[in-house]
């Protein structure tokens, strides 16, 4: 995975991410979401930085367990498509 990042006028900031002749993996997936529903400030607390670096450690393995089953069951559904 590759990726850059560019800050435009006004403040904007852009992130583009990218795979090279593959798709995306649930945990690469897992971790760009993560990216948008839990931030850490670096000026937080010690303890409070532990406690919720630990539950995003939590939050990224339920979502990669429950995409490898999405793709478990779209692959079943084609199946019996097919």
């Amino acid at each position: 995975m590759e990726g850059v990042q560019s800050v435009l006028d006004g403040g904007f900031q852009v992130d583009v991410q990218t795979t090279s002749n593959r798709g995306w993996t649930p945990e690469e997936l897992a971790d760009r979401a993560l990216a948008k529903f839990i931030s850490v400030s670096d000026t937080a607390d010690e303890q409070i930085k532990a406690q919720a670096l630990v539950f995003k450690d939590q939050i990224r393995h339920v979502l990669v367990f429950y995409m490898k089953e999405a793709i478990r069951s779209d692959r079943t559904t084609i199946c019996a498509e097919l």
